[in-house]
């Protein structure tokens, strides 16, 4: 049997920093990000500033702890890069946020139109996978 599960939380943090959206506040106290990297505190090359970042980062990865309640099997319907693209999708349109993170007013942080077609990610993936997430959120 091969029992190799893939989590799309690890690929929001891809797709955030291949597509250049940002990666986040850097939580470290050394200054260098996960890769062990000098973290950049600029936004150069990036979208989006840390904050929003951030706030969509934190979102989809809420977005997507839900998925394994779902008695539907939503996480076990659509390939790991399609849930991600349509978590972060919907945690740009503000959906995910919630009171826990004081800086994540549920505000919408605008992304390119169609982004996900740079991965070879569908429109139609998407929508179809954002509104089974939205089922469950």
């Amino acid at each position: 049997f091969d029992t190799t599960v893939c989590h799309p939380h690890r690929c929001v943090l891809i797709i955030m920093k291949t597509l250049g959206f940002g990666t986040g506040r850097n939580h470290g106290s050394d200054g260098n990000n996960a890769d062990g990297e000098k973290q950049q505190h600029a936004t150069n090359n990036c979208l989006l500033d840390c904050d929003r970042s951030e706030n969509i980062i934190v979102r989809a990865w809420r977005i997507l702890n839900e998925t394994p309640l779902d008695p539907q099997g939503v996480a076990l319907l659509y390939p790991v890069i399609v849930l991600s693209c349509a978590a972060i999708s919907l945690a740009a349109k503000g959906m995910g946020s919630g009171s826990k993170n004081e800086d994540d007013d549920g505000s919408i942080i605008a992304l390119p139109d169609f982004w996900w077609r740079a991965l070879d990610v569908t429109t139609e993936d998407v929508n179809m996978a954002g509104e089974a997430l939205q089922i469950v959120i």
